[in-house]
């Protein structure tokens, strides 16, 4: 297996995260500073996988890795030898690599190769007199880097995990970020931190585009750092704060105790804030904080089934479907909601049921459906496929590999009338 990627693009970062997930299950041996000026591989694949810091005779040597192979195949452990920056190989060790990969004996994998490097490993192995080692390579991927969205989503995760709002960064920011490290995660996290550094320093409550700039541009006085985009720095630091970016960029305050008994008294206008205010922390993962909020808002008659249909999606999103069941059952349970948003909810319900298992009910609710529009959704098919596997286990509680979850293509439609006024 062959990783590539330019420096800052995450390489190591997967590999570690390989290793600490994977460690226990798999015997993990990890070269990261081999060089192709050194006489042979094999001495530093030892000591990686610890079996020897002496330096062996190379026939010892080989022995000794073979052995190793043969006995952890009866203990059903695989090997899995990482090469970090195998750029520096060299086509002569690479071509060692090759020959060890031979210890493999055609029934079991007892050796699997995973090496990572910069483009330049790319390169090497397109070379003719690589043909042998690439005709070996099984999967190849070369990182890509950031789009502008996952600049923005990666920023405001890592601010979640700390602990903050992730809305502290504008979207003129995160824009910003992203155009001077070219998507590039070691340099998002620089210019990030370097701006929350400022932030600080300034007692900012919202990082903007203009505080971004601020810093980048100091940072990038010494010459060293590689940004992009450099000539807009300038411009943007001298500019004053725009008042519609700073607006927009205010983290929404946390629901008080006085705004939630407005809601529980009958304000209409409260809790259609708190609504709109919990579809924010929804959209931005803040998925408990979102129910309990969305919860208050259903205190309103005029957004119980709205409210809840909300609450449901949260715990599906937290793969709770007992619980995402008893919230699209209170939902419908409303006199005043319209045919059409309770048809809505009944189709997500009965999705539900089919995934914790309750085949039964799920018919009862398709039934109901069918019975108000015969031609909603794919009703009928549920029905047919129930019907089919009433005697097997539900198939719905899988999803095939390569295909969407059931959850992701009905939200678009129940968003229709979630989003937007929520009166």
């Amino acid at each position: 297996m062959v990783l590539t990627g330019d420096p800052g693009m995450g390489k190591t970062s997967l590999l570690q995260k390989l290793i600490a997930e994977h460690g226990s299950k798999h015997t993990i041996g990890l070269v990261t500073n081999a060089r192709y000026d050194i006489d042979q591989l094999l001495p530093w694949i030892l000591l990686s996988l610890g079996l020897s810091t002496k330096r062996l005779d190379p026939i010892e040597a080989y022995h000794l890795f073979s052995e190793f192979l043969s006995q952890e195949a009866k203990r059903s452990r695989r090997v899995i030898l990482i090469v970090d920056e195998a750029q520096s190989l060299g086509a002569e060790l690479l071509e060692e690599l090759r020959l060890l990969s031979n210890l493999n004996d055609g029934k079991t994998l007892r050796l699997q190769i995973i090496l990572s490097g910069q483009p330049d490993l790319y390169t090497l192995l397109q070379r003719i007199d690589m043909t042998q080692f690439a005709q070996r390579i099984v999967v190849d991927y070369h990182l890509k880097p950031l789009a502008e969205s996952e600049t923005a989503n990666c920023i405001r995760h890592r601010i979640r995990v700390a602990g903050g709002q992730p809305s502290l960064f504008t979207n003129q920011a995160c824009a910003l970020v992203h155009r001077l490290s070219r998507g590039n995660p070691r340099l998002i996290n620089q210019v990030s931190d370097i701006a929350l550094t400022y932030g600080y320093a300034e007692q900012a409550n919202i990082i903007t585009s203009k505080l971004v700039a601020e810093a980048a541009l100091d940072r990038s006085k010494g010459g060293i750092l590689p940004l992009a985009s450099k000539e807009e720095l300038v411009e943007l630091a001298a500019a004053p704060e725009d008042p519609a970016e700073q607006a927009t960029g205010m983290p929404s305050p946390e629901p008080t105790t006085a705004t939630k008994e407005s809601i529980e008294t009958g304000s209409s206008r409260s809790a259609t804030e708190a609504y709109a205010r919990a579809v924010v922390l929804k959209d931005e993962g803040q998925l408990k904080e979102a129910v309990d909020l969305f919860q208050s808002a259903a205190r309103h008659t005029t957004l119980r089934l709205k409210s809840y249909t909300q609450v449901g999606l949260c715990y599906v999103k937290m793969k709770d479907h007992h619980a995402a069941v008893q919230a699209f059952r209170t939902a419908i349970d409303d006199p005043t909601a319209l045919e059409q948003d309770v048809l809505e909810v009944l189709y997500v319900l009965g999705r539900s049921l089919e995934s914790v298992g309750d085949g039964d009910q799920a018919r009862d609710v398709y039934h109901r459906i069918n019975r108000s529009a015969p031609t909603f959704r794919d009703v009928t098919n549920r029905l047919r496929e129930l019907q089919t596997t009433s005697k097997q286990s539900n198939p719905s509680q899988k999803t095939p590999a390569g295909k969407p979850s059931w959850f992701g293509g009905v939200m678009h439609n129940v968003q229709r009338f979630l989003i937007g006024n929520p009166k």
